[in-house]
């Protein structure tokens, strides 16, 4: 007879009767107004910021501070149009690594395609949807599509008067679905080593080709994040529920308020959430508290979809399209175009 083996907890053990406190939400509202002072970069006194707040359109060019740029005349192409025709620019970043940010991107950029594509005479008409991978060291836009990445290091780090609309429609890769891809090879150390102008003429030139325009960023800051993230429409910072990746959101949160004077159009979406409720869980009231905001939208976990999409090199919604995560996505991409047509209704 086997012997029986008895499991005693420690004494005062009450785990199961006793439900955890979590610090970050019973100490969210102290800690919000907490502003952190880490400057992202050096924002000289002399630069002008008034066509961000007052230009519905993308600017990322005068956005950027000024910087010694080598081999240039500081020529730099025209602004992205204003108004009615305007592109739409969107920009997704993770709070903390493995939240979904690229599997996000991706499916987003698709659903944009899905809702534009027209058919005229058995041939797809002209892409209108731009994914551009600004993480030139762990990025991987490329992989979940399935595409080789056109862009070079060299290109990057050339000066930006090289930068127009014709330089760049040659260097992007299109999808089968319609979606463009403007990517780079990894290279350690590249998200530092690029010429930030460059850059900005890159992303100017996109918003004046496509429609939409789906930028995946790295996590971490670099010279050019914050002119970025204050020229895009509508910054996603993607999170988990999680103790620690709500820090992490709450955090940037913090930075950009501090940083950007409030110019940063910033949204929080929570990603891989399981709606089935378990004991001692956070749930979506909790994040809302502890963020001191509401989420933007909650995006289903759902492994199995995403997994085989990046195993196929195809968006989610080309592998599953009635899967959770891509009717999730689905109703982001139309709550961002609701977004658009009000903000447009406004500049009119």
């Amino acid at each position: 007879m086997a012997r029986r083996r008895k499991l005693n907890r420690r004494r005062d053990d009450d785990r199961v009767a006793k439900k955890p406190d979590y610090a970050l939400i019973q100490n969210a509202e102290a800690a919000f107004d907490d502003d952190l002072s880490i400057p992202m970069f050096h924002d000289p006194a002399t630069q002008d910021d008034a066509q961000l707040e007052d230009s519905h359109g993308i600017a990322f060019v005068e956005a950027l501070p000024e910087v010694q740029e080598p081999e240039t005349d500081n020529t730099y192409l025209p602004l992205a149009p204003a108004g009615p025709n305007a592109s739409r620019i969107f920009a997704l970043v993770g709070a903390t690594g493995g939240v979904g940010t690229t599997s996000l991107a991706t499916q987003l950029a698709h659903e944009f395609a899905m809702s534009s594509k027209q058919i005229v005479r058995n041939r797809p008409a002209d892409p209108t949807v731009c994914l551009i991978d600004l993480d030139f060291e762990s990025g991987a836009c490329a992989h979940h599509l399935d595409l080789l990445p056109s862009l070079s290091l060299e290109d990057l780090c050339g000066p930006a008067d090289r930068i127009d609309t014709a330089f760049t429609q040659a260097l992007v890769s299109t999808h089968e679905c319609g979606v463009s891809l403007l990517a780079a090879p990894n290279t350690i150390g590249a998200n530092s080593r690029i010429n930030p102008h460059t850059v900005m003429a890159m992303l100017d030139a996109a918003a004046e080709l496509y429609d939409t325009v789906i930028i995946d960023m790295p996590r971490y800051r670099q010279p050019w994040t914050l002119p970025v993230m204050r020229a895009v429409d509508v910054l996603g910072i993607t999170c988990e529920l999680t103790i620690p990746s709500l820090h992490a959101t709450r955090e940037r949160l913090s930075r950009l308020a501090h940083e950007a004077n409030g110019r940063v159009n910033a949204e929080v979406i929570l990603s891989k959430y399981e709606r089935r409720s378990f004991k001692n869980t956070l749930k979506l009231s909790d994040a809302e508290k502890a963020l001191g905001r509401n989420v933007l939208t909650a995006l289903s976990l759902d492994p199995d979809t995403t997994r085989e999409a990046l195993n196929c090199g195809e968006p989610a919604g080309a592998i599953r399209p009635d899967s959770r995560f891509v009717k999730d996505v689905r109703k982001l991409a139309v709550s961002l175009r609701g977004q658009q047509a009000s903000d447009l209704a406004k500049v009119a």
